[in-house]
């Protein structure tokens, strides 16, 4: 059994194409659920939801990472796939999954995650996000939240998703790492997602630069929580100046654990 988790709040514009498109999946629809983590939403996200979904849960955990593991504790699969309420899948995405995590051979399997809405922004990000590949050979496997798929079993074992919102992600990733998953990208699993959220290239560096600074010298998982607005940060700026040269060597140290151990060949 294939466990699919979304989480969702006010996602009432795009869940149902993002269900419609899970829904036709090349293996049969019984082998696999679907988990809607509701957030709260006051629109009709949740009345959507139940007409496609196995389950739509209310969200108990704080963050995106606490509705991730809410999900994950609802499932009842081996396999745990991740995704978003804004997300399109080609038809056989579940077929190669489950291929590369039934095999014995790997834990995890991601693969890309574009954008069907093109912007000037989204392409920036698209591009960014490929200087994730380049830690592959190191053993390192950032994933993102939209498209990727973790056996029960090890994500267990990495201790799940914790009650964050900011770099949920990433947190688990390096979790995923420390814990000695085996990892597998697979371009044939890319899944289209919205760009709607990419307001500004300016911003959207200066929340993920503001939640490294959190993540790895302040460790504030309460400011991890919530995603900060612009004055926010720029009432942090001094704050983080001064440290700059201790989260450096932090942020240096960490990606340095994986970087210079020897390659992990797949």
């Amino acid at each position: 059994m294939i466990s699919i988790i979304i989480p969702a709040l006010n996602e009432e514009e795009t869940i149902l194409n993002c269900l419609r498109s899970l829904t036709a999946q090349s293996i049969p629809r019984k082998e696999y659920e679907i988990i809607v983590v509701d957030g709260g939403s006051s629109d009709n996200t949740r009345a959507i939801a139940e007409t496609l979904a196995d389950q739509v849960i209310s969200q108990k955990r704080a963050g995106i990472g606490g509705a991730r593991g809410d999900g994950a504790g609802a499932a009842h699969g081996t396999i745990l796939v991740f995704t978003d309420a804004d997300t399109r899948y080609p038809t056989d995405w579940l077929e190669t999954i489950r291929e590369r995590l039934t095999t014995g051979r790997y834990d995890v399997c991601t693969g890309p995650v574009r954008f069907y809405n093109k912007t000037i922004r989204s392409c920036i990000i698209q591009g960014w996000r490929q200087s994730y590949l380049l830690l592959h050979p190191f053993g390192f496997y950032w994933l993102i939240g939209s498209n990727f798929a973790v056996t029960k079993k090890i994500y267990r074992q990495a201790g799940g998703h914790r009650d964050i919102s900011i770099l949920e992600d990433y947190d688990l990733s390096l979790r995923l790492a420390d814990a000695g998953a085996r990892c597998t990208y697979d371009r044939r699993t890319a899944v289209f997602t919205s760009a709607r959220r990419m307001k500004g290239i300016i911003g959207y560096t200066a929340i993920y630069l503001t939640g490294f600074y959190h993540y790895h010298i302040t460790k504030s998982d309460d400011r991890l929580l919530k995603y900060p607005h612009p004055r926010t940060i720029a009432l942090q700026r001094s704050a983080i100046s001064g440290d700059l040269r201790q989260a450096r060597q932090k942020i240096s140290s960490a990606w340095g654990k994986y970087i210079l151990e020897e390659p992990r060949l797949e």
